[in-house]
């Protein structure tokens, strides 16, 4: 009688091995995968975090371009810094043309907290408390803190915080009442004419570049690194040049991935802004 053989199987070596070559097959590959889900996310954040940076400098280039004045530097709130200025800022404040020209429809006497000008919809929007108004040929400057809009062609302007000519050195300014007198509104030879401004800012507070303007605030980049990325550049002896103001060092990194010791690199964004016009005189 014929015995069949015993069937064929692994020896427990031969198990272990197998076992210990798929383990070193699986961790490679799980190292692999690891290594490339972290290298998209530190690609992703660079990227993100430079556009940001990117398409702030190039939105603020456009609007320091724009503006008809020259700008100040300012705190983290955008309210300008006193002088002497610090060296670096965290912010930078100027005006934007808003409405204008209007005419003036009245003398003004000194000591007036009110101008009443000659509105037509043609000439920009109407005038709203908050924004600014500019006299060039008298170089009177003030705030608006309230309209009277009772006659909606000849709006009347509450005025706020008057800056004057510097011919007038008993006055302090800003002050509450207007220092000069504003003559020849009835005059055939021309009129006397104003304009609104728009009072804006970017600042850095709290890792963000933020926008301000009419009392709204919006953040154009996150994770700035640098608190202070505002300056004005200076000439080759040293005087402060202030027909540039240079935004510097506006680096950004990505918080999120920096548990895995990853960051975007410290993207340096310098330009320098020559001043289209100046209108105002006053910050």
């Amino acid at each position: 009688m014929k015995l069949s053989s015993p069937s064929a199987g692994f020896t427990l070596v031969e198990l272990m091995v197998t076992v210990a070559l798929i383990a070193v097959v699986g961790l490679v590959l799980c190292s692999i995968l690891y290594t490339t889900t972290v290298l998209g996310a530190k690609n992703t954040a660079v990227n993100v975090a430079h556009q940001q940076a990117r398409v702030a400098m190039v939105d603020m280039l456009q609007d320091l371009h724009s503006s008809v004045s020259l700008p100040a530097l300012s705190d983290s709130t955008g309210t300008p810094y006193a002088s002497p200025a610090p060296s670096a800022a965290e912010g930078i404040s100027f005006q934007q043309w808003s409405g204008g020209p209007h005419k003036l429809k009245n003398d003004v006497a000194v000591g007036a907290t009110q101008i009443q000008i000659v509105y037509n919809s043609g000439s920009g929007p109407t005038p709203v408390a908050g924004q600014r108004v500019i006299i060039p040929a008298y170089q009177v400057e003030a705030d608006i803190s309230s309209v009277d809009n009772s006659s909606p062609t000849n709006p009347k302007l509450n005025l706020g915080n008057i800056f004057g000519p510097a011919v007038v050195p008993s006055v302090t300014y800003p002050s509450s009442t207007m220092p000069v007198a504003i003559t020849g509104t009835g005059s055939s030879a021309g009129d006397i004419v104003c304009f609104i401004t728009d009072r804006c800012s970017y600042a850095v507070s709290g890792g963000n570049l933020n926008w301000k303007w009419k009392g709204n605030t919006k953040a154009v980049a996150n994770y700035v690194t640098n608190s202070t990325p505002f300056s004005i550049p200076t000439t080759a002896a040293g005087a402060l040049y202030y027909r540039f103001v240079a935004a510097i060092d506006l680096s950004t990194s990505d918080t999120q991935y920096s548990n895995r010791g990853y960051k975007s690199a410290n993207i340096l964004l310098n330009g320098q802004v020559p001043s289209k016009t100046r209108l105002t005189t006053y910050q």
